[in-house]
């Protein structure tokens, strides 16, 4: 185990658990957050697996501590957003600007069907789980804009975070 990664993995998750816990905005069937954003900027700086480690433990521990019925989904579906992230960047190694914003794009879609399913069997149908919609949509297009704008300061950061690595 490499304690420099997981210690970077243990700062993300925590990041991702206090801006998904502590800035919301309700909407229908649950909250409005940027974490989207944290977990996807995060795993510009740090590789997988743990990008994706701290992406779904710190969401779960911001749905346990707020909204406990979505403890799991949100485990499940925050593991998932990232590892097609990560597919996006690996695949853009030389235009790693605009296939991190395709994979935004994509790998946001996952939750937002996610929890449209999953609110649909928790409230009793899929009327009740698109309630949501529109809410996360709104989440969405903020938490795009907000990680286009940080995107190229992250990949910055990110090179000179693996040329460190690769001086080790």
């Amino acid at each position: 185990m490499d304690v420099k990664k997981l210690t970077q993995c243990a700062l993300l998750t925590a990041l991702t658990f206090v801006v998904t816990r502590f800035i919301q905005v309700p909407i229908p069937l649950g909250y409005f957050n940027i974490g989207n954003c944290i977990i996807l900027l995060g795993c510009v700086l740090i590789p997988s697996p743990y990008g994706v480690i701290a992406g779904s433990l710190g969401s779960a521990l911001a749905d346990l501590t707020s909204f406990p019925v979505y403890t799991l989904p949100t485990l499940v579906i925050k593991a998932l957003m990232p590892i097609v992230f990560y597919f996006f960047l690996k695949k853009g190694e030389e235009h790693k600007y605009a296939w991190g914003i395709a994979g935004e794009i994509v790998s946001t879609l996952i939750p937002l069907v996610g929890y449209t399913l999953v609110g649909g069997f928790l409230y009793g149908g899929l009327v009740a789980g698109l309630a949501q919609v529109p809410g996360l949509l709104l989440e969405y297009a903020a938490n795009a804009v907000i990680f286009a704008v940080f995107l190229k300061p992250i990949l910055a950061a990110s090179k000179a975070i693996n040329r460190e690595y690769a001086n080790e």
